[in-house]
């Protein structure tokens, strides 16, 4: 399936189906009267089935979550690209991959996956914000405990999970994941700890023996997944960024996946030279190659959010996207173009970009000013704060992680 017909399927068949499970699901939460005490813990599942990206930034908030559980009970529910991903830090104990690329295939492997969690999990978050058939995935798991969020516009979320943490789409998302710690009792979190494992972990990643950097190189990131390609330069449009930072002496290393190629082909050719790798290094050997780059350049994507984990001053270019949404603020250096059209953001906020790809904010974005995020020594942000509703209590409370 592709990318369009996947969310139709989610939000025609994840629809219909919500439907249909609207009642039951209310009149059986108030017969059966459940112990949802957060305090029992026998496993976690964590739901993430597209974004990788979005599963770093909420990795600081799981990583202290996981140390909630017993050893060996924290699982990942994703697709093979996030997989693929979390797998080699060993983020999580064990791993449920969906396969979406048929109806078939996603029905089936979603049972396996059900059949898991309903035996060895009595916990499930769902870090899918705007999913409708993984909110009816959580219910069919029936495990005692399912934490999501919740927003006015997926409101009816309310009658599916037994504790919800209110998400607005305008503010900070990396806030949301971390305010998600508060319900394991979890009030500060260690971002300067985990950013250090992670860069420690890449460090001891090995590269191809076929692969020969430069002495001195930077990174450019070009291209993004298939939801809303409107992020992504042309390829004259990026010598007109790498201008500015590049000095004679750095090459240029192009990263990405197999279907990236062509286009990084196309930017070699713009710039005069370069060497593409794009499909020919695994996600963690990607890693390495930013954590050795003077510069990365990039656009709103994984590999955006992996060099700023990594500390590599960045140079991003956005538009369907809004960085102040995206960028954890003290994390590293950060140069951000960004000329905000009226319409911008439109990821999340329409189902498909009023454009159409005609993609205007990119022009904007390569014409605004550049702003400069500097980044924090002491590792430290503002808190989050933000406010949740659980199962026995129907006023919502207030919610603060502090982090250091």
């Amino acid at each position: 399936m592709n990318f369009r017909t996947k969310q139709a399927v989610d939000y025609w068949l994840g629809g219909f189906l919500l439907f249909c499970l609207f009642l039951p699901v209310r009149v059986l939460g108030i017969a059966l009267r459940r112990d949802h005490r957060i305090s029992r813990r026998k496993g976690c599942a964590v739901i993430k089935l597209v974004g990788a990206g979005s599963l770093l930034l909420a990795m600081p908030a799981l990583q202290a979550i996981r140390g909630r559980f017993p050893a060996g009970s924290f699982m990942l529910v994703a697709t093979r690209n996030v997989v693929d991903f979390a797998r080699p830090f060993g983020w999580f104990d064990e791993y449920c991959i969906i396969d979406d690329s048929t109806i078939i295939r996603l029905g089936a492997s979603s049972l396996r996956a059900l059949q898991i969690i309903a035996r060895h999990c009595d916990h499930l978050i769902d870090l899918e914000v705007h999913s409708r058939l993984t909110s009816v995935f959580s219910v069919f798991t029936m495990v005692r405990n399912r934490i999501g969020f919740v927003d006015n516009i997926v409101f009816w979320r309310r009658a599916f999970y037994t504790h919800m943490t209110y998400f607005n789409v305008q503010g900070p998302v990396y806030a949301f994941y971390d305010l998600l710690s508060d319900w394991f009792d979890i009030g500060r979190l260690g971002l300067r700890e985990f950013y250090q494992n992670f860069h420690a972990k890449v460090l001891t990643i090995t590269l191809p023996p076929s692969v020969h950097l430069p002495p001195r190189y930077i990174v450019i990131g070009p291209g993004c997944s298939d939801l809303s390609k409107e992020r992504e330069l042309l390829p004259s449009e990026w010598p007109k960024i790498i201008q500015r930072r590049r000095t004679s002496e750095s090459s240029v290393v192009i990263l990405g996946g197999p279907l990236d190629e062509p286009l990084a082909n196309r930017i070699v050719a713009m710039l005069g030279g370069g060497l593409v790798l794009c499909g020919h290094l695994s996600i963690e050997q990607s890693a390495r190659v930013i954590a050795g780059a003077e510069y990365y350049y990039g656009i709103d994507s994984m590999l955006l959010h992996i060099a700023r984990a990594l500390g590599v001053p960045t140079v991003s270019i956005w538009g369907p996207s809004k960085p102040s949404t995206l960028m954890r603020p003290g994390v590293v250096a950060d140069t951000v173009l960004y000329g905000q059209l009226p319409c911008s953001p439109c990821i999340h906020v329409h189902e498909t970009p009023p454009c159409r790809g005609a993609r205007p904010c990119i022009p904007a974005a390569l014409a605004a000013t550049a702003q400069v995020l500097a980044a924090d020594p002491s590792g430290t942000s503002e808190p989050a704060v933000g406010w949740a509703i659980g199962p026995t209590d129907p006023t919502v409370r207030a919610v603060q992680v502090q982090h250091d």
